[in-house]
């Protein structure tokens, strides 16, 4: 004990020297927690982007997404993928079906978890009656049912325009529904024409019996009906699907897969995968957390180099004190003690005031590190609890913002015990500066130079 307050006491021989060094030590050690706090934050967030992304690759022809992008002409009377526009108000692009025989070769390729086709069409000679849909400008119209398209074993879905469906009486289609001629509907689009679950109804002339209703978010979905895909197939006679969602067996073989997949179908299709949607917000991440590894570096190098200059200093400039005691009978060990003494003081010191500066700019250096980089995406929208399942839209909603932030580098059991942990492992390395140089002083000659 004694030897600890001789070395505190030591410590404040020159009190400018001690608030220079203390300082830069204490900014280094808190420089230190923050990147390793906010290092962890950049990884969880990382991870968590990675599990927004999922596995999904979407399969489209090349010809459909550039149709798609643009104005659409022909007036089927649906609602189309450009909202409002096209000649008319309620318009649906031509689709040239993706053929099964695409769908099958992509199924048997290796590392391919799961595949979900998609298939959309209106009922133009619906029998059906519709509900009425009120445009912007205050009009009143009524557009054909609908029909959706799901396969066997599907358990992502959405509507047109990616609204939410919620199964709200029945039941969803099993295995054994994928020939039959079986549907769910809308609640709206059912009380508009009075069935229930049991009842019946003619479309394409082949008789349909409703299965399970839903209720949408949407005014466009509320006017659907969903059918099994290899029904619609048959009763609209198409030899093929809108679009197809691969899913990848793990989000690192994404990549992997797509390649794979744009070497097995050619330029003719478009193979996009979740990831690519998500590459700003990814590459700001990576980009950050390089960063932070940098400076996490610098931080720990400076630290290391200022407690080791000031040991370094303070030592040679006692050169004369320590011969004088190992003059008068004191040991190797004696003089390393004090000095050891002095260092671990200088560290507390250092830690308390690295503990106090993160607590007030903990915040402040998370700013500059901060990843908030709008990336614009797809999300999915599905049944979830009593809806069909959750993840990549067959028909994807309007483009979202997704915003990353890392969590501030705050005051914390961690971030405690990275500044009294690093304090005093630098002061036992450091420790080896007056041993070495205890050692190799003589007394006789110290004391003739003096």
């Amino acid at each position: 004990m004694d030897t600890i307050i001789r070395g505190m006491r030591n410590v404040l021989r020159n009190p400018l020297r001690l608030l220079l060094i203390v300082l830069l030590l204490g900014a280094s050690l808190m420089l230190v927690a923050a990147m390793v706090s906010l290092n962890s934050s950049a990884q969880q967030q990382l991870a968590t982007v990675h599990q927004e992304v999922g596995t999904a690759i979407t399969i489209n022809y090349v010809t459909n997404d550039s149709q798609n992008a643009g104005p659409s002409t022909s007036t089927t009377g649906n609602p189309g993928q450009n909202g409002f526009g096209g000649r008319g108000f309620f318009t649906q692009p031509t689709v040239t079906p993706v053929p099964n025989s695409a769908v099958a070769s992509v199924k048997s390729l290796p590392g391919v978890a799961s595949v979900e086709e998609s298939l959309r069409r209106s009922d133009t000679t619906s029998t059906l009656k519709t509900s009425t849909i009120q445009t912007p400008d205050g009009r009143s119209i009524s557009i054909p049912p609908s029909v959706n398209g799901i396969s066997t074993g599907a358990t992502h879905f959405t509507l047109a325009g990616g609204s939410t469906p919620t199964l709200t009486s029945g039941r969803t289609f099993q295995t054994s529904d994928a020939n039959s001629y079986v549907a769910m509907m809308s609640q709206t689009l059912a009380d508009s024409n009075s069935l229930t679950v049991g009842s019946t109804f003619t479309m394409k002339g082949k008789t349909f019996t409703i299965i399970g209703l839903y209720t949408t978010d949407q005014q466009f979905a509320s006017n659907s009906l969903v059918v099994p895909l290899a029904t619609m197939q048959s009763i609209f006679s198409i030899d093929g699907v809108d679009s197809i969602t691969v899913y990848a067996q793990s989000y690192e073989q994404v990549d992997a897969l797509a390649v794979k997949l744009r070497s097995k179908l050619g330029k003719a299709y478009d193979v996009v995968t979740e990831a690519s949607t998500y590459a700003n917000t990814i590459n700001a991440l990576n980009t950050a957390q390089n960063s932070i590894k940098l400076a996490l570096i610098v931080a720990i190098i400076t630290a290391t180099l200022v407690i080791i200059f000031a040991v370094f200093i303070t030592v040679r400039e006692r050169t004369i004190e320590i011969g004088t005691l190992k003059a008068i009978g004191a040991s190797h060990w004696q003089v390393i003690r004090q000095f050891w003494g002095e260092v671990l003081a200088l560290s507390v010191v250092a830690a308390v005031i690295a503990v106090g500066l993160l607590a007030t700019l903990g915040p402040v250096i998370s700013q500059a590190f901060n990843v908030a980089t709008p990336t614009t995406t797809t999300t999915a929208v599905g049944f979830g609890g009593r809806r069909f399942g959750a993840g990549r839209a067959l028909f994807a909603t309007p483009a979202v913002n997704l915003n990353v932030h890392l969590s501030s580098a705050t005051l914390n059991a961690q971030t405690l015990l990275i500044i009294v942990g690093l304090g005093m492992g630098l002061a036992v390395l450091t420790s080896v500066i007056p041993a070495w140089y205890v050692a190799r002083i003589k007394p006789a000659e110290v004391l003739r130079r003096g």
